[in-house]
């Protein structure tokens, strides 16, 4: 029948329909959520590890700051000691040329490519031998590669280690080997002396602290630390005291790289020139064909302080990493830089985003299971209301045509009729039972009349 054939098609389809937009929208959900969780994931992930090594820079730059703040008061310290102080004003009641000789003996004299003479570096002929051994114990101490001390005419009278001059004051002394023969020779072209000397002079509290410079004597990049030596009583200068202070020997000393699961750390001047590095290979210090002054980094390190790029970059070793930055807020103005290998950042991430895309497609197979169950259901209840129309549109009418015949057979049609109404196959059989009890309502009305 007509009816029973639409009534099953459209339990049929509305099973399917049911069930597959069911499973449909579990698979393609699940899939839009595994995508968008992996970008997700992997921008937040590698964001947070470049903003991990900004944290490891500005944890840095904020150690070395606070150690500068120190090395600065003990040097001050340094120029208060009494032994210190002592040997200056000894120094006081000797000419230049014994000093010299205690600086350079002429015994045991070499002499440069200039014919220049240089510091013997023995403290036994120096005029305290055990205040250069002070002085050598508080670099061993410190790390410090370079400390003397001068008298007030910027003569050297005591050092951990032979200095590049004898007087570092605006006269210039030197010995110069002319004919075999040693001369004493005037220099000075200036009337001031070393920059670090005049600079300490001129100083209102009598400190100085330098650029980052590279220094020829200890051949490192650092800065040079000066205090004055008064006399604590009458306020008399008596010399200065000068220590140089090493940011290759803070790197290596104080910084493990390892420890802190980083590729690099690397600290730049303001001119981006690299002055220490935690790599073994120090060849990129000091060398111009390694300058970073125009990685963005560097240039972002300068005009913001600190940050990191979360996007990977090749440097200046020819490594794919991240980096994070912090300009330090000490007089000198160096950079901190910390730089992680991409492939290092990557791999965990890449591992954890695998395991979180293997979790959601678990969690994708169970949640299809029970979309089919779901859309089972759901065609189950479908089933039970095409049903209930079935019995309205078809068993209902049925039965009253049924009836109807029953009472017929009987001849009881007093009062029948039929009450079917609509337009399929049910409703025009009804129909035409009305005519047949129209003819049975007129044989009775004839057999009436002829009675």
């Amino acid at each position: 029948m007509k009816i029973r054939d639409l009534i099953l098609a459209v339990l049929v389809l509305g099973m399917v329909i049911s069930t597959g937009t069911l499973v449909i929208f579990a698979s393609s959900g699940i899939s839009d959520i595994k995508d968008t969780t992996s970008e997700a994931s992997s921008g937040e992930l590698l964001g947070n590890a470049s903003k991990n090594l900004q944290d490891v820079a500005v944890s840095i730059r904020d150690s070395l700051d606070g150690q500068m703040q120190n090395q600065y008061e003990m040097v001050k310290t340094w120029a208060q000691t009494p032994a210190l102080l002592e040997v200056a004003k000894k120094a006081q009641s000797y000419s230049k040329e014994d000093l010299y000789e205690m600086w350079s003996a002429e015994a045991t004299r070499v002499y440069g490519e200039r014919q220049e003479a240089t510091g013997d570096g023995n403290p036994d002929n120096d005029l305290s031998p055990s205040t250069s051994q002070y002085l050598t114990d508080l670099s061993v101490i410190t790390g410090f590669p370079e400390i003397f001390i001068t008298d007030f005419r910027g003569y050297t009278i005591a050092a951990n280690t032979a200095t590049a001059d004898f007087d570092q004051g605006p006269d210039d002394w030197r010995v110069i080997l002319q004919n075999n023969v040693p001369v004493f020779m005037k220099l000075g072209m200036t009337a001031w002396g070393e920059d670090w000397y005049r600079a300490a002079n001129e100083s209102p509290d009598g400190f100085y602290v330098s650029d980052i410079i590279w220094n020829e004597g200890t051949s490192s990049w650092g800065i040079e630390i000066v205090s004055q030596l008064k006399d604590p009583e009458t306020n008399e200068y008596l010399g200065q005291i000068k220590a140089v202070f090493d940011y290759g020997m803070f790197i290596d000393r104080f910084v493990d790289a390892e420890e802190l699961n980083v590729y690099e750390i690397k600290l730049v001047d303001y001119l981006g020139i690299i002055v220490a590095t935690s790599l073994e290979d120090k060849s990129k210090v000091n060398n111009a064909n390694f300058n970073v002054q125009n990685q963005a980094s560097f240039k972002n390190a300068i005009a913001e302080g600190s940050g990191s790029i979360s996007q990977s970059f090749i440097d200046e070793n020819g490594q794919d990493v991240f980096i994070g930055y912090a300009r330090s807020n000490d007089v000198n103005g160096h950079v901190i830089m910390v730089t992680k290998t991409a492939s290092e950042i990557s791999a965990p991430i890449d591992m954890f985003i695998g395991t979180l895309q293997s979790d959601i497609g678990d969690k994708s197979s169970a949640l299809q299971r029970n979309m089919i169950i779901i859309g089972a259901v759901v065609a189950i209840v479908i089933i039970a209301l095409a049903t209930l129309i079935l019995i309205a549109k078809v068993s209902v009418p049925l039965k009253k045509l049924t009836n109807v015949s029953e009472k017929l057979s009987k001849g009881e049609i007093e009062g029948l009729e039929i009450d079917i109404k609509g337009k399929d196959e049910i409703s025009s059989f009804g129909e035409s039972f009305k005519g047949v009890l129209a003819a049975f309502h007129f044989l009775k009305d004839e057999a009436e009349k002829n009675q």
